[in-house]
């Protein structure tokens, strides 16, 4: 259950990036401040859309009802990064289920997801670039580009199919760039807060 007086609280006073899991309430505030900024670039007045504090979500009881769209949770709707990478350098996020045929299983995906692409890369080259510690420019647009076209089904299973660990992925998330909602959300359910 959303505990509406917490997004409220995180609506007005964000938290800092970094320091904790960001929680469904402050993802839905995230949300509802990227509406308002979205609706003041594009010169519409808030009020009308009845969002942020002109709406019943921030503005509470007695404003119209704040209404959302498309057919998503708000709380999947903020484009978030992962958390920084030291949270997934843990022993769970270290594990390695051994893979048969990890590059078979990348190069379905890269046919399935990537087929435009030319040069369209092997399962082989999606390995190496999902392991790299470092991606040029280039690299990091082909694995943002991959990691967002693939389903969270097929994400998941690049631990037991393709052989990656959790801290390889959120490392490839992070030198990519990628901050797709629901995918930022699934990893980070990974996280753990360094220890001290």
């Amino acid at each position: 259950m959303i505990d509406f007086e917490a997004v409220r609280r995180a609506y007005h006073s964000p938290p800092p990036p970094g320091d904790h899991v960001p929680t469904i309430e402050e993802r839905i505030a995230a949300y509802e401040r990227q509406r308002m900024a979205d609706a003041r670039r594009g010169g519409v007045d808030p009020e009308t859309l009845a969002i942020g504090e002109h709406g019943s979500l921030i503005g509470g009881p007695g404003k119209p009802t704040t209404l959302f769209q498309g057919g998503r949770r708000p709380e999947d709707m903020v484009r978030m990064p992962p958390m920084p990478l030291p949270w997934f350098d843990h022993d769970n996020a270290h594990l390695r289920t051994p893979s048969p045929e990890p590059h078979k299983y990348l190069e379905t995906l890269s046919a399935d997801h990537l087929a435009g692409r030319h040069p369209r890369p092997d399962g082989r080259t999606l390995h190496r670039l999902l392991r790299a510690d470092h991606l040029t420019p280039n690299e990091a647009a082909l694995v943002e580009e991959f990691l967002a076209r693939l389903r969270m089904i097929e994400l998941a299973y690049l631990l037991s199919r393709a052989g990656l660990t959790m801290y390889e992925i959120a490392r490839a998330m992070l030198l990519s760039g990628t901050k797709t909602p629901a995918k930022t959300h699934w990893i980070n359910q990974f996280a753990a807060a360094p220890r001290s």
